[in-house]
């Protein structure tokens, strides 16, 4: 699993820290209680679950975590657990592959 590798080497994350909400909407202080898990005993490296997509200044409030500290925390949604189970079901892919994705997305929206 490369992807994880590269997790492990860029963000030296020993674990993925996964933190479930199950609200209507994601506010600026739900990243933050994600982002205090981030150390280096855990790494820098989170995701987040969610019911719905994230606004656009808590999704900016994300970037800005990367930008300032290299700490990156993907938001996935129902939407993408569902296609996860379903990737893992039919053996298509492995569910990872999903997070990747995720991570790929908001890589390409951090500044270089």
């Amino acid at each position: 699993m490369e992807f994880l590798k590269d997790i492990h080497q860029d963000y030296g994350a020993r674990q993925i820290v996964f933190e479930l909400k199950n609200v209507a909407t994601v506010e600026r202080e739900h990243i933050n209680q994600l982002n205090r898990y981030l150390t280096d005993q855990f790494g820098r490296f989170g995701v987040m679950l969610t019911r719905h997509a994230p606004s656009a200044a808590v999704f900016r409030n994300t970037i800005d975590l990367w930008a300032g500290q290299r700490r990156c925390i993907v938001i996935m949604t129902d939407s993408d657990v569902e296609t996860m189970v379903r990737v893992y079901e039919t053996k298509q892919r492995f569910p990872t592959e999903v997070v990747k994705a995720q991570y790929i997305e908001f890589v390409r929206k951090c500044p270089s």
